[in-house]
């Protein structure tokens, strides 16, 4: 092998000790504190591991510890980081003007959100303008079947709902309107397709109902979905598809951003 060369690897390349501290991290950001014990025991490790990579971390500033009770917790650097990081990513820079347009039009939350694993992780949030509102934070995770930002999803990349169909061929229910039915759900993704958005009507949460619309990039790829979320209190189910070409708008204007220059 000539010096300086990467050596061949039947797979990917990875350092464990990498791996092992990345595994801490996730776990922490999981809950608000952990003792050395639990977070060995989550992270599957020895303790001794655990505590030397814990202790490399709060050197570093990503990780606490509590004085008094020992227990750990995220530090500052890796809030500063995360901040750092999604302000820097091409989806946030391109969305974070045309969600504060719609937040402030609406006086709704406005919500974006990406396809991770078979879920969609929210990426970023704007607070309703209303003392009475919804509160999706950054990081969250929610199905795809029962959410506006993944109907939209589904119904756009048929890969992607093969792929659930294989996973999940049983669709969880989570309140009375939950589209637990694939007959009933793939009719309710065809309009969805028909009219360009999608809404979530009390399908995750009771109470709760949501509108969204997909966010293409410059390879003409589905990449994001943009919403609103509401009480429905609020937010009528006629309401709800009254603003859905706003959304559609503001999907529009975030693609473009992007890159996108219309279908092809």
């Amino acid at each position: 092998m000539e010096p300086g060369a990467i050596p061949e690897s039947d797979g990917q390349v990875r350092v464990q000790s990498v791996e092992r501290a990345f595994r801490l991290l996730e776990k922490l950001v999981m809950h608000t504190e952990m003792s050395l014990g639990q977070l060995a025991e989550a992270a599957g490790m020895h303790k001794s591991t655990a505590y030397r990579l814990l202790h490399t971390l709060m050197e570093l500033g990503y990780v606490e510890q509590d004085g008094d009770q020992g227990s750990y917790r995220v530090g500052i650097r890796l809030v500063e980081m995360g901040g750092l990081a999604t302000r820097s990513w091409p989806l946030h820079r391109a969305a974070e003007p045309v969600m504060d347009r719609l937040a402030e039009a609406l006086g709704e939350a406005v919500n974006l959100a990406v396809e991770d694993g078979l879920d969609m992780v929210y990426v970023a949030t704007i607070d309703a303008y209303n003392l009475l509102r919804m509160q999706l934070n950054v990081g969250r995770r929610a199905p795809l079947h029962c959410t506006a930002v993944g109907k939209v999803m589904l119904a756009f990349r048929p890969e992607l709902l093969r792929r659930l169909q294989t996973v999940h061929p049983q669709l969880r229910r989570f309140t009375p309107h939950t589209l637990t039915d694939w007959a009933a759900l793939e009719a309710e993704l065809a309009s969805v397709r028909e009219v360009g958005f999608a809404v979530d009507d009390e399908e995750q949460e009771v109470g709760a109902r949501c509108v969204a619309a997909p966010i293409v990039d410059h390879r003409n790829r589905i990449v994001a979905s943009i919403g609103i979320s509401a009480p429905t209190a609020r937010l009528s189910r006629e309401r709800a598809i009254e603003v859905g070409p706003d959304i559609i708008e503001a999907a529009r204007q975030v693609s473009e951003r992007l890159g996108y220059l219309g279908k092809k």
